[in-house]
């Protein structure tokens, strides 16, 4: 089997994982040489790019997600350095059997990148309750569960790395996908109270915010990015910044970084963001303000 990439302890943790008050913990930045990666929605798309990244530093991989066929082309990009297991991460049951059959195969997971996702595209008061559900399932619940699952390996070692892929429709709400934003804002909770929780046992906790990529996700919400701006990033411009995050340790980034100036706007002066928003937005609003307008007339 693999050896994990990190092998230190982080001071502070002792037998029994209690902490010393004597000390700060740190946080040691994983070394992906010989690591084990698992990698939720890894069958296609920014999951399937960090797959190969992690890879091509000598990681072994773990992939998860619901089709099989994808996932190893996708392992088979990646060198063949791991395995793939198929299962839907809004599963509980499945998820978690999902990571020990990873963890039987390649040893125990030091970095878990929590990525699958999906998204919705619509007016929230159009939207059925059905794709509602789904669409917390799958990005709530789909990256509680695999945190869940391995943390406490994680923690009983006193080493480890969860990386969360968030959304910049996480940071400022985004119109017409409100469920999406939700989702993407509770990840961002979840990351924020569970860095703290567990940087005293030695596993770090990072966030990857993306702005528009550039991958299928547009049409399997059933509307493909139409927007001038902002222009889409690649997926492996997503990758680049998952990998420097592992590497470095670094909490919470943005890609592109620009994308920071707005997340500041929207929390020094709201009324400010809220009418850009609005007024980037208009020519949505518009189009939904007529619909309705039609079928009031019908």
């Amino acid at each position: 089997m693999p050896s994990g990439g990190i092998e230190r302890r982080a001071p502070g943790v002792q037998a029994g994982n209690s902490i010393s008050s004597a000390s700060q913990p740190t946080v040691w930045p994983v070394d992906l040489e010989g690591a084990v990666v698992a990698i939720t929605g890894a069958s296609r798309g920014i999951g399937a790019a960090v797959a190969e990244a992690v890879a091509a530093r000598g990681a072994h991989v773990g992939l998860v997600a619901r089709t099989a066929g994808d996932l190893d082309d996708v392992l088979r990009g990646a060198g063949g350095r791991g395995v793939a297991v198929t299962a839907d991460v809004a599963d509980r049951t499945a998820t978690i059997d999902a990571l020990a059959s990873i963890e039987a195969s390649l040893g125990p997971v030091d970095v878990l990148v929590a990525n699958a996702g999906i998204g919705a595209y619509g007016p929230l008061v159009d939207m059925s309750y059905e794709e509602l559900e789904r669409v917390v399932q799958v990005n709530v619940l789909g990256t509680m569960y695999p945190i869940r699952a391995v943390l406490p390996g994680m923690v009983d070692r006193g080493r480890g790395h969860v990386v969360t892929i968030g959304s910049i429709a996480g940071r400022i709400g985004s119109p017409f996908e409100a469920v999406y934003s939700a989702t993407k804002f509770a990840g961002v909770g979840l990351t924020e109270a569970l860095a703290v929780e567990v940087a005293p046992y030695g596993v770090a906790v990072s966030l990857v915010n993306p702005g528009v990529v550039a991958t299928e996700f547009g049409n399997a919400r059933g509307h493909p990015y139409d927007r001038p701006r902002p222009k889409p990033i690649s997926a492996q411009s997503v990758a680049n910044a998952v990998v420097a995050a592992i590497e470095r340790g670094e909490s919470e980034t943005y890609v592109p970084r620009s994308f920071r100036g707005a997340v500041v706007t929207r929390h020094l002066v709201p009324p400010l963001f809220r009418w850009g928003t609005a007024r980037s937005f208009r020519a949505e609003l518009r189009a939904d303000a007529a619909k309705r307008s039609r079928r009031a007339g019908n």
